[in-house]
């Protein structure tokens, strides 16, 4: 049995800040570049380079770390309270802070300045969002110093009045409220607070309903290859999918399998590509995760595992990532890992294609470069003609996944774009180190731990725990850990209760269950441990076979079914494209689930052929 305890705390790297590297304690004094800063040990005094990759946050687990949840076990309320708080110290956060600047918020939100103390001190040392919920014991959640029918009042004098297209000043405002308060004979709220309350609205809100809507289009839609609020390096991340026009072989026979998926990120301000996943299998909530993961964490070991020798300086947290409106892209529990880490999403405007200009010019420029691979398929029948794609296919999976590798690093990132005037890595260099004409934003924020990360992106389930274990799609999973919550009860439902359970699609024969009360994740293996390690798209061939042949869904015949399809395989390898498709998926996963001992070496040298055609501007 595995267990894990939650750190969602963040590594914060700029000079004079105290980090941990292994078992010592260092004060950054310098940043060198994006692998690299000098840190003066805090023991012996001697200063020593330091690799990024290797830097680790300082904080106290027993005062901080053990409040952390599964961020699916706060309620919609508790979420709503995070977020306004988050809201309130969001103008402390990233820069220097006097106890004046604390006080005049604490006013502005009147709330006493040792709560606004407490809140910043929690989110600093732990780096979560969530961390804004501690609170001392008897207080609610959403308490306020005025009272609710005060605030409902602010609110809709605000709305009826304020942002009107008469216009009124701000006083007039504050005396409608006042008038209010008094005719209902309660407590009107201070006129800072009103003040305050005004001073959020945002620009472009306020211009719309006080009757200016062609000047907030003019000023706040963006125009082709630009886009609203992305004024630094993470600012705002776009992701999509496309499926792309290429078919590849698999590993054994080199016969076609098909055409893969692909999900991209891209940071709008340099257009730097911050991450991506590539699979056999249709975009999913898991393939968004697994794409956010791969921003947001360095790439050495990525490189390395392809033997790439070029550098990809991207990660940390961004701020906003920005999507269509496509079902991966809504879940609730996608919502809420992201509000875990900071991160808010923004969702493409119906009818507004500038909003997504930025990725999809990023896939079109991809795909372009793909059609020059052999095993395009183009774009339409009328481009690929007599070409035949299935005969010309060549790349595997990993040989496509390398030739990506040395796209993205060693031409796109290179290349000047026709908007920047520059390449999209010197405007990510500038963007964070700055130039002589503006000061840079530094290193963004790093998650401080992978597992903690990919965990709370990972597919939720809810689940109640029986003598058996847990059933998840007709397997049982079992530990020990379990024992104590069989059939419990839920104090406040009566009803049994339902426990936080998480599953990598990739490899099912474990989940990660939350235990409430140490609040630490378990990682629970198949009850029948003989079932060998299994993904969910061969787990729903194994269903789909059983359910032909009328049997029901045991571990025995899990097993059987596993190895007549094994055979099968085998036997149709040189036949049948779907079934070596089925089998180069699952030796895709187990490609990524592990990291190669030895560094792939492609039949024929791709990386020269980058370089055999002009790569046209993109914008």
């Amino acid at each position: 049995m595995s267990q894990y305890t939650i750190d969602r705390s963040k590594v914060v790297i700029k000079p004079k800040q105290y980090v941990k590297v292994k078992n010592d304690i260092f004060r950054i004094t310098q940043t060198i570049d994006f692998e690299t800063v000098v840190g003066v040990n805090i023991k012996t005094g001697k200063a020593k380079s330091i690799l990024v990759h290797e830097i680790k946050n300082i904080i106290d687990k027993n005062e901080i770390i053990s409040n952390e949840q599964d961020v699916s076990s706060y309620t919609d309320t508790q979420w709503q309270e995070i977020e306004r708080r988050f809201e309130i110290i969001k103008p402390l956060l990233g820069v220097s802070t006097t106890k004046e600047d604390i006080e005049t918020v604490a006013e502005n939100n009147n709330i006493h300045f040792t709560t606004i103390y407490r809140w910043l001190r929690n989110y600093r040392i732990s780096g979560a969002i969530t961390s804004l919920l501690k609170q001392k014991p008897g207080s609610e959640v959403g308490s306020s110093r005025i009272s609710q029918i005060a605030d409902m009042l602010i609110e809709k004098t605000i709305e009826e009045y304020y942002l009107t297209k008469q216009k009124p000043c701000i006083q007039r405002i504050i005396e409608l409220v006042h008038i209010e308060c008094h005719n209902k004979n309660i407590t009107p709220p201070s006129k800072n607070t009103i003040r305050s309350r005004i001073a959020k609205i945002s620009n472009e809100e306020r211009l719309k309903k006080q009757g200016n809507k062609d000047i907030a289009r003019n000023i706040y839609s963006p125009a082709a290859g630009s886009f609203p609020h992305a004024t630094n390096p993470l600012s705002v991340v776009q992701i999509d999918h496309t499926l792309m026009d290429i078919i590849l072989v698999d590993d054994e026979n080199r016969l076609p399998i098909g055409r893969p998926w692909i999900t991209l990120a891209i940071d709008v301000y340099s257009r730097m590509i911050t991450g991506y996943y590539l699979s056999l299998e249709p975009p999913s909530e898991a393939s968004v995760a697994l794409c956010l993961t791969c921003s947001m964490l360095p790439k050495d070991k990525l490189l390395l595992q392809y033997e790439v020798d070029a550098d990809w300086p991207v990660w940390g947290i961004m701020n906003t990532i920005h999507v269509d409106n496509g079902a991966d892209f809504r879940s609730d529990s996608l919502r809420k890992s992201c509000l875990s880490y900071g991160i808010n999403i923004e969702f493409r405007p119906v009818g507004k294609p500038n909003f997504g200009g930025h990725i999809e010019r990023l896939i079109g420029t991809i795909v372009k470069k793909v059609h020059s691979l052999p095993g395009t398929t183009f774009s339409n029948i009328s481009e690929r003609g007599n070409y035949d794609s299935d005969k010309n296919a060549c790349l595997t999976f990993k040989e496509f996944e390398k030739w990506l590798l040395l796209f993205i690093t060693k031409v796109y990132h290179q290349k000047k774009h026709s908007s920047l005037g520059m390449s999209p890595l010197q405007k990510w260099e500038d963007g964070i180190f700055g130039t002589s004409e503006h000061t840079g934003c530094g290193y963004p924020t790093k998650p401080n731990n992978q597992d903690t990360l990919l965990i709370d992106f990972l597919p939720i389930f809810n689940r109640t725990i029986q003598r058996a274990g847990v059933n998840i799609d007709g397997l049982n999973y079992y530990d020990n850990c379990l024992r104590p919550w069989i059939n419990h009860i839920s104090s406040s439902s009566k009803q049994k209760e339902k426990f936080i359970f998480r599953r990598d699609p990739r490899d099912i024969s474990y989940i990660w269950f939350f235990e409430p009360q140490l609040k630490q994740y378990f990682k629970i293996t198949l009850a029948d441990q003989s079932i060998p390690p299994i993904s969910l798209f061969e787990y729903k061939s194994v269903k789909s076979t059983l359910k032909t042949q009328r049997a029901k869904i045991t571990s025995s015949n899990v097993l059987l079914a596993l190895e007549e399809m094994q055979h099968h395989v085998k036997a149709s390898a040189s036949v049948s494209r779907k079934i070596r498709r089925q089998k180069q998926r699952k030796d895709n996963i187990k490609e990524q689930l592990t990291i190669k001992k030895t560094p792939i070496t492609n039949s024929t040298n791709h990386e020269d052929d980058l370089w055999d055609d002009d790569v046209e501007a993109f914008d």
